[in-house]
């Protein structure tokens, strides 16, 4: 067959130039560093690369959220901390105060260290974030929570929650209601409060009040608060919240307790006639108004009656100061389980992240094996190119006359 010259050039122009685009083609993708510039390359792996890159842009999200949620919880965990400890200060005062042999100077002492407590629980529970918003306040985080008016300290958030999505199908809580935490609070112990009425002439200081019989105090619970009225010689009549009698007795000479309903209530010295005890199932209250009861109870004369008086709040306060600490520590310890949660969380995010991106290297073609190839053949595709033009600029240059 006969090829002209001009076919020749045209030939051997067209080599040149394939040899050239692969060369460029190569040197692109060493220089994005992946082997899929194009869909058109490999339409196969153009949409498995957009399917992984979705996968690992939702990983990535959650990991932030797992994060974001690890330092809501451990802040929350460094506030119910600080208020732990303010609560265990106020607890330790108020034992003292009801140790008895206290002089007014002990008593002033006392007070104020209760107040300033007060105060600084009253700081923790109304603390802000970096950004301005109250951490315990739920929802209305740009209200104050905690508000003291005329009546005593009132809540001003709401119950909600704030929660995070830290796996596909996983949201937890990451933080409390002030509510929640400082303001519901079950008064006395296990479900069972008692109290002195505060016109006492007496000596009858309560000194335990305990649910003896789970099932029969479980049955009479709803039927109270329930009254026990001192009548001459020891004698008592106990009644429910509609006045009726539900139980009598006398007490004895060294018997100072009473048994009734499933509960026992036991107590010190001696009632006088018309004096009362109270007992009923747990209510609500603020640690803040349990503060300002004892403050108040503390407040009160040193006169004999009056000491009475402070000695059976300053047991109401100590139960429910108590109660309250129960309630921080309950909320650290779910604060404890949801953080291994959210580490367990980004261990395993962490892991899949670090799967997705190889697996995503090797779809496009820019892992390490394949970049070693690339070089590789870049170096060939040089050569090769070299060698085409090498050739035809020799051959180009041959001519007949050359031979004559």
């Amino acid at each position: 067959m006969r090829v002209s010259t001009n076919q020749f050039y045209d030939n051997s122009i067209r080599a040149i130039n394939s040899q050239q685009s692969a060369l460029l083609q190569v040197s692109q993708q060493l220089s994005a560093q992946r082997k899929l510039l194009s869909p058109s390359d490999d339409p196969v792996a153009a949409g498995r690369e957009v399917a992984l890159d979705a996968t690992l842009k939702a990983n990535e999200q959650m990991l932030k959220n797992q994060a974001d949620a690890k330092g809501l919880l451990e802040g929350t965990e460094n506030y119910l901390v600080e208020a732990g400890n303010t609560l265990q200060l106020a607890l330790t005062r108020i034992v003292q105060a009801g140790g008895g042999g206290l002089n007014e100077e002990n008593r002033q002492s006392i007070l104020a260290d209760l107040k300033g407590l007060r105060d600084q629980l009253m700081s923790v529970a109304n603390t802000q974030d970096e950004n301005g918003n109250y951490v315990f306040a739920g929802y209305k985080r740009d209200s104050q929570p905690f508000v003291r008016n005329a009546s005593g300290v009132v809540y001003q958030g709401d119950a909600g929650v704030r929660q995070s999505q830290i796996g596909p199908n996983r949201v937890i809580d990451v933080s409390f209601s002030g509510n929640y935490l400082f303001g519901d609070i079950p008064t006395g112990r296990n479900g069972l409060d008692a109290g002195a009425a505060s016109g006492n002439t007496g000596s009858a200081t309560l000194t335990s009040s305990t649910v003896t019989d789970r099932q029969a105090w479980s049955a009479a619970a709803a039927y109270g608060p329930y009254t026990i009225e001192f009548g001459a010689d020891g004698a008592y009549t106990v009644s429910d919240r509609d006045g009726a009698e539900v139980g009598t007795g006398t007490l004895g000479e060294d018997g100072q307790t009473i048994d009734i309903a499933g509960v026992q209530i036991g107590f010190s010295g001696r009632p006088a006639e018309g004096d009362k005890l109270s007992f009923g199932p747990s209510r609500s209250q603020s640690v803040f108004d349990t503060l300002d009861q004892a403050i108040a109870a503390l407040g009160q004369p040193a006169s004999e009656t009056e000491s009475v008086s402070r000695a059976n709040a300053l047991y109401e306060a100590n139960l429910n100061l108590n109660s309250a600490l129960n309630r921080l520590l309950e909320a650290r310890s779910s604060i404890g389980s949801r953080l291994t949660e959210v580490e367990a969380a980004t261990t395993a995010g962490e892991t899949r992240g670090e799967q997705i991106t190889g697996e995503l290297s090797r779809v496009v073609g820019s892992d390490l094996e394949t970049m070693t190839e690339l070089t590789g053949e870049l170096a060939k595709r040089t050569y090769t190119v070299q060698a085409a033009q090498q050739t035809y600029t020799q051959i180009a240059r041959m001519s007949i006359f050359n031979y004559l």
